[in-house]
């Protein structure tokens, strides 16, 4: 019996780790959701699933199990059942058949009795068969916090994949998962003591980032802040500040961190000595050090710091089909791991029913107990996938447009009448200072020239963040009075992880992307911005680009095409992949691009990596493609060529005047326009009466070493910073002006800046701080006129110069999943939902999560949208929520998919409206926000009708109530678009 409890606590603490009980002293993100069920939780572990696998077994108690022993000793030690033993031992066939005559209805009874003893005895066997296999089939898929979909097979462990007959699988171990890309996961770690209370924050107060798609040279590691902690008293509350950087070699060797050679540095051994220090510096009298506390056989900061800086470390997934998976892998497992068949077949052929009979009724409680536990799992993580896949809220919207654009879109009078805003904002006088080097103390300091035809304004631009809401709308409403909104913007950057950008911009951009250029960070154990689980490096990167390129796939119009670099760490996957999701067939090429070369080190016995890949695949056969020339090293002059012809006598060309006919049975090579056109540029001449051409030209082919894959010089501090020149071959071989150009790993923003300058609109997105630092500066910059990169190339001068640049775009801050966690709330049961949940014990494992935080603002809360520009978020903002408004009106933008013409802003009795005119799938659309606080809905009627009369809309989305004539209304289409699958 001591064995079977001994299973069943391993089998309670693997469902405990499953569960994550290790971190219910975590308040934040979805521990605090756990622990909100943690009593939930237990019961199921420690009483439900127990009970569950008795009442399958249909066990009986031990008293009753004693009385049956006891009746079985007592059976046969009578006279007749004892000597009916005694032959059945001997095989005596016929005293056998005597003692079944003289004594039928004791022995009968005995055998009842027995029967029903050996039914215990193999139920008991089943029940410790059950534990084992449910702690095995569990414990094969879960690694440190994820469910891996990997599959092994028997006693050797062999993996078996799904497969179907395909000539060539590309599988890993996370193919049915999503990679959640964070900079960091823990953006902020709280916990509290078990005595006293006090709460315990770790802050990072500097955190080195690698620059976007910049490649870590370094690993990095969490260190003590100089600052190391403060405490208050009051509160009870704790804060403790670590710096993630990199250590230098001497650091390590002094701290002795690493080995002799500073090398090996280990986070164990950093940690050994905060926690020395903290140990040191933190008051004998302070309630701080409950942190010191032990649990088990560490304290409570050993054990926390631990969990953090691992955590920080390792990569998460969520499952986009746990129960399914799961349930496939039970069935599998059933089959080749419960069920054995030698086993079931000798008790068939030995006529033991009974004990087949119970053999089966243990492997259909073995899987109606797995499915509960699987039940129970998928809830939890279906509801992070369910944030994860959930449209983000826009959280803020700026422009930003240079003044001689605001002129042109505008109109002079206009920005004469916002200059005195602009001249007062200290903050966006300053940053022209420091971006451009100008000083503005008056309205002359913003004028180029001024000629007869007017006024010639400086291309300086105007970002909407240092201004208030009026002036943004003001701004936006008159530039949009006589211009379509869309039309006029050049491009929109987007802060945010690019999985979330992208699933929010399809619908609006579903099918519209030309060309698309990423440069995701390669396949290295090193890499800033991914850090790998050990055994899951190539199985993580190729997770996260799959999540990621399948959305951008979605994005290609039928004549677009997506260039994807990368080097020999994952040169091999890219391919794969991309015959994946674009189809083998729509591979177009690998092209090799010139890297920068380092000098080998002593030692190296590998060959010095000079070339990175471009992987080009097209979204169908409908590309589109335009050859790309360079010039010859070595040009000449050749005879004009011919090509073979149905017909003895050709068509004649004809130059300065004189016909040229080829050879009998051949064809000039050129076209008479071609001849003309040539001829007029000096390519083409005659001489000793035949037609000479210039050879000064090729083609491009594969081999794009002829340039520079890396910009040479780098200016905003990326070591991989991608060159302007390669940009420009990448987008001028795949698109035309106006096309539109996404890069969704935009690192320095080398893709958007040279969209703009090729005249192409163009979508950027980026994760990382640089964001503010370099990607916004540089397009600031490019609007104005920056004369580095192709800017110099004699083509590109026609398009985008000093007296040409100029421009106008847009940027957001998008919600991001650890955002969405911080605004989850539970809605507290009333009497009848908690007697439902008393009585109903599948209650919480099917709607826990679901019913009781459908009111959470993260989903939409539809009672707090009565005022759509006050509805609050909290934002994680260095490392603490911070409450913001969300852009309602922008996010519904998104989503409804609507192509923005113009907006329109009243202020009606102190009401404020947002009138949103656009077109959508080909009809002209109309939205209305305005507050709902004792809205006179006949008053209210009678003025949108009157705004919109001149649009004559085909379709009117409306916030809250209205009485308008065919009306949708907002709130239950926005809460379902947030959840429509892309």
């Amino acid at each position: 019996m001591n064995n079977k409890n001994d299973l069943k606590e391993k089998l309670k603490t693997k469902l405990k780790e499953l569960f994550q009980f290790d971190y219910e002293d975590l308040d934040f993100g979805i521990y605090r959701i756990m622990n909100y069920k943690r009593e939930e939780i237990e019961k199921f572990i420690e009483e439900d699933l127990i009970e569950g696998i008795k009442k399958e077994l249909e066990l009986t108690t031990e008293d009753e199990r004693k009385e049956i022993e006891e009746r079985v000793i007592e059976l046969s030690s009578k006279n007749g059942v004892k000597k009916y033993l005694e032959a059945v031992q001997k095989g005596d066939e016929e005293r056998i058949k005597i003692y079944r005559e003289d004594f039928p209805e004791k022995i009968s009874e005995y055998e009842s009795y027995k029967r029903q003893l050996d039914e215990i005895k193999i139920s008991e066997e089943l029940e410790k068969e059950i534990y084992n296999h449910i702690v095995n089939f569990f414990t094969r898929y879960y690694d440190n916090g994820d469910f891996i979909s990997k599959r092994r097979y028997g006693k050797n462990e062999k993996y078996v994949i799904p497969y179907n007959g395909e000539e060539v699988k590309l599988y890993w171990a996370n193919y049915d998962q999503y990679y959640i890309k964070t900079t960091e996961y823990f953006r902020k770690y709280s916990f509290k003591t078990i005595k006293g209370g006090v709460k315990v924050n770790f802050r990072v107060v500097e955190a080195e980032e690698e620059s976007g798609n910049a490649k870590a040279q370094e690993k990095k590691y969490f260190t003590l802040n100089e600052k190391i902690f403060d405490f208050d008293d009051k509160t009870k509350e704790l804060n403790i500040y670590f710096e993630y950087r990199a250590i230098t070699k001497e650091e390590a060797k002094e701290r002795d961190w690493g080995n002799k050679d500073g090398n090996g540095i280990k986070q164990d051994k950093i940690n050994e000595v905060i926690i020395e220090i903290l140990e040191n510096e933190i008051p004998q009298n302070s309630a701080a050090r409950l942190i010191f506390e032990k649990e088990n056989d560490k304290t409570l900061i050993e054990k926390h710091l631990y969990k953090y800086t691992k955590r920080n470390t390792t990569d998460y997934f969520i499952h986009k089909d746990l129960k399914g998976f799961l349930e496939r892998e039970l069935d599998f497992y059933i089959k080749n791991e419960f069920l054995k068949l030698d086993d079931l077949q000798i008790l068939e052929e030995s006529g033991y029913f009974d004990k087949l009979r119970l053999y089966l009724i243990g492997v259909r409680a073995f899987r109606k107990i797995a499915f509960r536990i699987i039940e129970f799992l998928a809830q939890i993580e279906n509801f992070q996938k369910k944030l994860w896949e959930k449209r983000k809220f826009v959280i803020d919207t700026h422009y930003v447009i240079t003044l001689d654009k605001i002129k042109e879109f505008a109109g002079e009078e206009f920005l004469e009448n916002i200059l005195d805003d602009v001249l007062k904002n200290t903050a966006q006088l300053n940053e022209w200072k420091e971006l451009f080097g100008i000083e503005v103390k008056n309205r002359n300091d913003l004028i180029e020239k001024e000629t007869l035809e007017g006024v010639e304004w400086k291309k300086l631009p105007v970002d909407t963040k240092y201004f208030n809401e009026e002036f943004k709308w003001k701004l936006l409403e008159t530039l949009t009075e006589n211009n379509n909104l869309d039309n006029i913007l050049n491009g929109v950057l987007i802060k945010s992880e690019n999985f979330q950008a992208l699933n929010l911009l399809l619908k609006k951009y579903y099918e519209k992307i030309q060309t698309i250029y990423i440069d995701p960070p390669f396949n290295k154990e090193n890499e800033a911005d991914y850090l790998y689980k050990v055994g899951y490096k190539d199985a993580t990167w190729i997770t996260m680009l799959e999540n990621r390129l399948k959305l951008g796939k979605d994005a290609l119009n039928d004549k677009g095409s997506i260039f994807i670099r990368c080097d020999y760490n994952g040169n091999m996957y890219v391919r794969m992949l991309g015959n994946k999701i674009f189809g083998k067939e729509n591979f177009r090429n690998e092209i090799d691009i010139k890297r920068n070369q380092s000098l080998p080190k002593t030692g190296d016995v590998n060959l010095i990596e000079g070339t990175d890949n471009l992987y080009v695949f097209s979204k169908s056969q409908k590309f589109s493609f335009k050859n790309q020339l360079i010039d010859k090293e070595e040009p000449k002059w050749v005879d004009l060529g011919t090509r073979p012809s149905d017909k003895e006598n050709n068509t004649a060309r004809i130059v300065e005047g004189i016909s040229y006919y080829p050879p009998k049975y051949r064809r000039w090579s050129y076209s008479q326009e071609n001849i003309d056109e040539m001829y007029i540029k000096g390519r083409l001449k005659i001489e000793n009466g035949k037609i000479k051409i210039l050879l000064d030209k090729t083609r491009i082919g594969t081999n794009w070493t002829d340039i520079s894959g890396y910009a040479t010089t780098p200016i905003w501090g990326f070591f991989t910073e991608n060159s302007e020149i390669l940009l420009k071959r990448v987008i001028e071989t795949t698109s035309d002006n106006n096309d539109l150009v996404l890069d969704f790993f935009l690192g320095s923003g080398t893709t958007t800046a040279v969209a703009q300058k090729l005249g192409r609109k163009w979508l950027g997105v980026e994760m990382g701080e640089h964001f503010w630092t370099v990607v916004l500066p540089r397009m600031k910059k490019t609007l104005y006129y920056d004369k580095s990169g192709i800017s110099k190339e004699k083509d590109v001068k026609v398009k985008y110069n000093a007296k040409n640049a100029g421009g106008f775009f847009k940027y957001h801050t998008l919600e991001q999943y650890e955002d969405a966690l911080e605004n989850i709330e539970f809605e507290n049961l009333n009497e009848t939902q908690q007697k439902l949940l008393n009585e109903l014990s599948d209650y919480f494992v099917k709607y826990m999560l679901e019913w009781e935080t459908k009111k959470s603002k993260t989903f939409l809360n539809a009672a707090k949208l009565k005022d759509p520009f006050n509805y609050k978020l909290k934002i994680i903002e260095d490392y603490k929520p911070v409450a913001v408004n969300a852009d309602i009106v922008e996010t519904f933008n998104y989503l409804l998919g609507i192509n923005v013409n113009k907006y329109k802003i009243l202020n009606r009795n102190g009401r404020k409206y947002v009138y949103v005119f656009g077109e959508k799938e080909g009809k002209k659309a109309t939205i209305v926000w305005r507050n709902l606080k004792e809205l006179d809905l006949e008053k209210d009627k009678e003025e949108i009708e009157k705004t919109i009369k001149d649009f004559n809309p085909d379709e009117i989305y409306v916030n809250g109530d209205a009485i308008i004539e065919g009306f949708r209304p907002i709130e239950p289409l926005f809460n379902s678009l947030m959840f429509e699958k892309a």
